[in-house]
């Protein structure tokens, strides 16, 4: 009986919290992340990552966490798309750096969002929140590397393209 309250208060938060999250999306006063955006990020993090020798993929997601672009780099590990993507989803729907959720995946919160995203989350170092206005309207992550060379590529990318 307990295990199930606790799992019917987690989806009560989640529903919540998603239902947060969608509308701050759909009522935010700042226009959404462009497509065009998201390919110049693209492009900034393939400097970035070609500048080091790093074989990577790179996610651009919506504020949502839906991607917008997702590129492989030639030599980039297979798994390394969807680890970017669910790096980049956690980024947004947090609206903090993937680093501040380390550890968080095994939190019930998390767990249950996670759940609801079908385990594409992805708890690690690599992706940040791309603002405007103070407003999250997406992420951008990557995955390939070690986490933080992941996180110094997508980092250098934004300071290229002046979003932040």
């Amino acid at each position: 009986m307990m295990t199930h309250l606790r799992r019917m208060t987690a989806g009560l938060v989640i529903g919540a919290l998603s239902a947060m999250l969608g509308s701050a999306s759909a009522q935010s006063p700042v226009a959404p992340l462009t497509l065009a955006e998201a390919l110049a990020l693209i492009e900034a993090t393939e400097t970035a990552a070609a500048a080091k020798d790093l074989l990577l993929s790179i996610a651009v997601v919506d504020g949502r966490g839906d991607p917008i672009a997702v590129v492989r780099l030639p030599g980039a590990r297979l798994a390394t798309t969807d680890t970017a993507i669910g790096k980049a989803m956690v980024s947004a729907m947090t609206g903090r750096p993937s680093a501040a959720t380390i550890g968080q995946g095994q939190n019930a919160l998390y767990q249950n969002l996670n759940d609801s995203t079908g385990g594409r989350l992805r708890f690690f170092q690599g992706a940040v929140p791309i603002l405007r206005d103070g407003f999250t309207v997406g992420a951008i992550g990557a995955s390939g590397a070690s986490a933080q060379d992941d996180e110094d590529a997508v980092m250098a990318a934004l300071r290229a393209v002046g979003i932040r």
